[in-house]
């Protein structure tokens, strides 16, 4: 039953995100992309649960939870003098037919630096990427590859670097899953990410990093 009304009402929510996506491509257009995914994310997970609720997705698999590290090589926040990100990431993937699932993918991080003279000198940022799309796998014994596409939105706080706080990122990536028991996984997966964040200082447009590896390690639970 709640399945049932969540689906129903997803009718008039997806009109919406349409509009949304509408607006013309002004100073907002930021914004109102921002808000936009972040329409269309929620969308996407309702949807896929009330896909989950059918027959079809009990017979393709069960809901994977993924949680773990991550490390990016090139500190694309320009916080550090040339340094990595350290963070977190996970998903959740929803299982479809024909080996298809979509995933809801959210990272994080928080770099900071000291220039060497005091705390005057010291910066600090909070980088959150909210990334989703469609992911297809299939399973070879214990393990289980998979590859996808990312589409979604990164918000940097806490520096004044850039022109904007948030930026349309998206990419591709892949990964494999090794089975330790019914429950539970090992997962490693490599994604390619593609930023638009400038700079509005002069003399930093050769350090910005548009496009990022990611690099993820941690433990999968299936529901």
């Amino acid at each position: 039953m709640f399945a049932s009304g969540v689906c129903d009402a997803m009718h008039p929510v997806m009109l919406t995100a349409h509009r949304t996506l509408s607006i013309g491509t002004t100073h907002e257009s930021g914004c109102a992309m921002s808000r936009s995914l972040s329409v269309v994310f929620a969308v996407v997970l309702l949807r896929a649960l009330c896909v989950g609720q059918s027959p079809e997705r009990q017979s393709s698999g069960r809901v994977d939870v993924f949680g773990g590290f991550s490390f990016v090589p090139q500190d694309f926040s320009l916080t550090t003098d040339g340094g990595h990100l350290f963070g977190w990431n996970a998903s959740a993937t929803f299982p479809q037919p024909h080996h298809l699932g979509v995933v809801a993918d959210v990272s994080g991080y928080y770099p900071s630096y000291n220039f060497g003279c005091g705390s005057g000198c010291a910066q600090s940022a909070k980088v959150h990427s909210f990334l989703f799309g469609p992911q297809v796998s299939v399973t070879r014994g214990q393990f289980k590859p998979f590859a996808r596409f990312l589409l979604g939105d990164t918000y940097i706080t806490g520096l004044s670097t850039f022109t904007s706080s948030n930026s349309l990122t998206f990419g591709a990536g892949g990964g494999v899953d090794i089975s330790l028991s019914h429950r539970f996984a090992l997962r490693g997966q490599v994604d390619w990410l593609h930023n638009m964040f400038q700079t509005s200082d002069n003399q930093r447009y050769n350090q910005e990093h548009r496009n990022v590896a990611r690099l993820s390690t941690g433990l999968v639970i299936r529901f």
